[in-house]
């Protein structure tokens, strides 16, 4: 940054420590009622043969009334501004800092309508600028205090509501984000939710083939540790890739094909072109979890899985199809698919939705649609 802008900076700053509050708005108003009592000081002017003066004896007072209401403003603003809400001085401070100002000001105007003779001015000859001035503070003081104090009161009032609301929002904004914050904690102890017995039931399984069949036992456990490569890293991660939840789903669904043999089979219908689409971490893997739970698992034949995913209208849509028992009485209700719900609630609100319906010959079809949108490259490649 230069000097120059330096400067600018330092000033910009230091007006708004003082002045702040002190609007267009504001500035306007102060301008059109200075005006309105320059006229209203010289509507006795508006005859024919006294209309040569009323120009001139307008603008002296409309110049008066500025140098007299800004003094004023500007006071009652950097008390505002310099003395916190909540201090208990600050209402009296606010009150000395009119009484002054308005003197202050009272004897500028004075003293500036002594430089001018009548009936523009006061100028009185004879008599000094000094003595006119202390001549008038008597009789103009108290009317001049008491419209300055109403003006500033109603500012002052306007003031204290404003500071009110903001601290109001400030308050709703900080509950907001504890919430929001309250929200991500929870989501991520969703996240995190792979079943311990799933983990020891393929465990145990890996040890048991290693005792019968050596090569499924080795293919079983080089799935688990790609399922556990890519979930692990995620459990801390908001965000994640559908090429990322393809691989993960893929790796569960190969363990249980292992696990159920011929009663489980399955296809993944997902274009590369749609690996870097942006999709909530574990929410794949718990509708595949979901259909061979609720879906497969109670059928002595098992079924078929199939995962698809496409883009339609700039929505992203992951469907999971399953051919097994269909609609039982937890089937569109169970806690991971209200996890689903509540995560894309939190996330994305009304434009992302959880939709189950039964499939075609039997069983469930459990479709997410939420806005399409890529991850960067750099984070979106599978694991």
């Amino acid at each position: 940054m230069n000097g120059k802008g330096a400067w600018a900076s330092r000033v910009s700053k230091w007006w708004d420590s003082w002045f702040a509050g002190l609007t267009w708005k504001g500035v306007a108003m102060i301008v059109v009622l200075c005006a309105i009592n320059a006229v209203r000081r010289n509507s006795q002017l508006v005859v024919p043969e006294l209309m040569a003066t009323y120009l001139p004896a307008a603008a002296v007072a409309f110049v008066d009334s500025l140098i007299y209401a800004w003094l004023i403003a500007l006071t009652v603003v950097a008390v505002c501004n310099r003395v916190p809400p909540g201090a208990r001085w600050r209402y009296p401070l606010a009150v000395a800092a009119i009484l002054v100002s308005s003197t202050i000001g009272l004897v500028i105007v004075q003293a500036i309508e002594a430089q001018f003779p009548g009936p523009v001015g006061d100028a009185m000859p004879g008599k000094s600028t000094w003595s006119i001035v202390l001549d008038g503070l008597p009789l103009l003081w108290p009317r001049h205090t008491l419209i300055a104090g109403l003006f500033s009161a109603v500012y002052l009032y306007f003031r204290r509501s404003e500071e009110y609301a903001a601290a109001a929002h400030a308050a709703e904004q900080q509950r907001l984000q504890l919430d929001q914050r309250m929200e991500e904690a929870r989501l991520q102890v969703l996240q995190a939710q792979i079943e311990p017995h799933f983990l020891f039931n393929t465990l145990a399984t890996v040890r048991r083939l290693y005792q019968t069949n050596r090569a499924t036992a080795a293919s079983m456990l080089d799935n688990l540790m790609r399922y556990l490569a890519v979930a692990l890293p995620q459990m801390r991660t908001a965000e994640s890739t559908l090429g990322r939840e393809r691989a993960l789903a893929e790796a569960y669904l190969n363990i249980q094909r292992i696990r159920m043999g011929r009663r489980l089979s399955f296809a993944i219908d997902i274009a590369p072109a749609l690996d870097d689409a942006k999709l909530p971490p574990m929410m794949l893997l718990t509708l595949a979890e979901n259909a061979i739970k609720h879906g497969l698992n109670p059928l002595p034949e098992g079924g078929f899985i199939r995962i698809s995913a496409r883009v339609d209208a700039q929505r992203l849509q992951v469907r999971v199809a399953d051919s097994g028992r269909g609609f039982q009485r937890t089937a569109g209700g169970g806690t991971g698919l209200a996890n689903i719900r509540a995560r894309l609630a939190a996330l994305y609100g009304r434009s992302a939705q959880l939709s189950v319906a039964n499939n075609q010959p039997r069983g469930v079809t459990a479709t997410i649609a939420l806005p399409y949108a890529k991850v960067p490259a750099a984070t979106g490649a599978p694991a």
